[in-house]
């Protein structure tokens, strides 16, 4: 008899298998690892939350209105003090040191003491005016440190590339036996000076890919890599120029 344990264990996966096998929502890469999807970070539940109780008329809420809609409605299982905790730093006129810079992750506008509505630029203003103030955070520093970290938790030998960068030099360069060269995109600087700096990246990625380094990698926010038109994108990868997202979650992480 087929065991009841494995048989259990496909029902589970079967909406994974489907998904991955009709490539409707590929499976996340984090550096080649397969990581499962389903549950959804803790700014993704606050926004679903606050799409729905605007989408029910209530245009502005407290901020225990939205965990505890959230938490009731969206996802039982997430503590609402993981959901109080997010709730700054989704905001986008949040004072937090910790408020995502990634716009995709600031949905939210305080209106007054405690009470919240979605952000709107045509009402509010746009994102750069709340976000240039607050660019020197993270520091660069801070963001080449931890993809080094990440890099190294692969067997790399990694060497961070702070000041005095000549034409041409990426900001890590790895090392497994094989010579990897990293240019990233600061998320902590304004979006000219981020598209600025894609531009430089691309070309300096193009003008290495002769065989200097056997791996090139950009990687910068979402909104930014998403800029890149897929033609540019298809030319890239096969002259072996890999993109990665520059994910924010507590800390930074690598996506392809």
């Amino acid at each position: 008899m087929f065991p009841l344990t494995i048989f259990s264990s496909l029902l589970t996966s079967l909406p994974y298998i489907v998904t991955y096998i009709f490539g409707l929502i590929p499976p996340i890469l984090y550096w080649g690892i397969v990581m499962e999807t389903s549950k959804l970070p803790t700014w993704m539940v606050l926004k679903k939350a606050a799409e729905e109780l605007t989408k029910k008329g209530k245009t502005s809420f407290t901020r225990k209105e939205l965990t505890m809609f959230a938490k009731k409605n969206i996802d039982p299982s997430r503590p609402e003090t993981s959901l109080d905790f997010e709730v700054d730093l989704v905001t986008v006129n949040s004072n937090s040191k910790d408020r995502y810079k990634d716009p995709e992750k600031l949905f939210l506008f305080r209106i007054s003491r405690g009470r919240y509505t979605l952000y709107d630029p045509d009402i509010h203003g746009p994102l750069e005016k709340y976000l240039e103030p607050h660019h020197y955070l993270p520091t660069r520093k801070l963001v080449l440190s931890q993809i080094s970290e990440i890099l190294e938790n692969k067997g790399y030998k990694v060497q961070i590339i702070l000041q005095h960068r000549k034409p041409l030099t990426p900001d890590i360069v790895a090392d497994n036996g094989k010579k990897t060269a990293v240019w990233v995109i600061d998320p902590g600087t304004d979006q000219a000076t981020q598209l600025k700096n894609l531009a430089y990246a691309i070309g300096s990625a193009l003008l290495s890919s002769n065989g200097i380094y056997d791996e090139i990698i950009i990687t910068g926010p979402s909104f930014i890599i998403n800029k890149i038109p897929e033609k540019v994108k298809q030319m890239l990868r096969s002259l072996g120029i890999k993109l990665a997202i520059l994910r924010e979650e507590r800390r930074y992480t690598l996506v392809f």
